[in-house]
């Protein structure tokens, strides 16, 4: 995935998309200026509704207490649904974000190849929730999949949901390393297990994410990843809830001007 959105100034066009519609004929002049004012409102609510979709990732294993104050301070100023960080780095975020944050916190356990143990994985999202995280991303056990091992991929998939609770866990499925149908019997088996999202990274298609969304029939989210306002478009189409955008307060940011402007 590029972590650059070249397409930034889509926003000014989803912008302007709004204010294209006609006023109602045969409205007087303070009439018309309520109603474009009802139109800038609209517009605005509906921007932030869009951005609360979208969370961030800072994956750096050196990341320095600067850029994690700026990412929570921005995230929390601009509306995102979420950042994810590394365990070591949660209490750290969870300071930079305050009492009663509107972003939420996700802690990246076993990133990136989810070769960890299950009991390291449990003890680790155990750790993230006592830490403050509000939820743990899991990167599934892909060996486990690609084996076919079904059964001791459901045991892993509950004792991690367990161990996330009262949080949410979200389980990480990598398109590098696992074929479509091992995706879809994952997706499948953590919806199941009372997973509340699956994440599906590294989709180059859009086939992955379609039948992510298919296999878990609503039963829990789906997130996947985008690099331009046109994708996120493309991901609220096939039905996934949450676009995770490495360059999210950048073009958040611009959209949400946009629409204050």
């Amino acid at each position: 995935m590029q972590n650059n959105f070249d397409d930034v100034t889509r926003g000014d066009a989803f912008v302007a998309s709004a204010h294209a519609e006609g006023a109602p004929s045969g409205m007087s002049g303070e009439d018309l200026a309520q109603f474009e004012q009802f139109k800038k409102a609209k517009l605005l609510e509906q921007t932030r509704d869009r951005i609360a979709r979208v969370e961030c990732d800072s994956l750096s294993p050196v990341p320095s207490g600067g850029e994690l104050r700026l990412l929570c301070r921005e995230a929390e100023r601009i509306g995102l649904g979420g950042i994810v960080v590394l365990p070591a780095f949660v209490r750290q975020c969870v300071a930079y974000l305050g009492p009663d944050p509107s972003c939420a916190l996700f802690a990246a356990v076993s990133f990136p190849h989810g070769a960890d143990s299950p009991a390291a994985k449990v003890a680790a999202v155990r750790r993230a929730v006592r830490d403050g995280a509000d939820g743990a991303e899991v990167c599934a056990s892909y060996s486990v999949l690609r084996q076919g091992n079904l059964a001791a991929f459901r045991r892993e998939c509950k004792k991690l949901v367990r161990a996330a609770r009262p949080r949410s866990l979200t389980l990480t499925l990598d398109c590098n390393f696992l074929e479509e149908s091992d995706i879809v019997r994952a997706c499948g088996c953590a919806a199941d297990c009372g997973a509340a999202r699956v994440r599906i990274v590294n989709a180059s298609g859009r086939s992955a994410v379609s039948a992510a969304v298919s296999a878990v029939g609503g039963r829990c989210d789906v997130k996947a990843g985008a690099d331009d306002l046109a994708d996120m478009s493309e991901l609220e189409t096939l039905g996934a809830a949450v676009a995770s955008c490495n360059n999210a307060p950048e073009v958040c940011s611009r959209l949400l001007n946009a629409a204050e402007s």
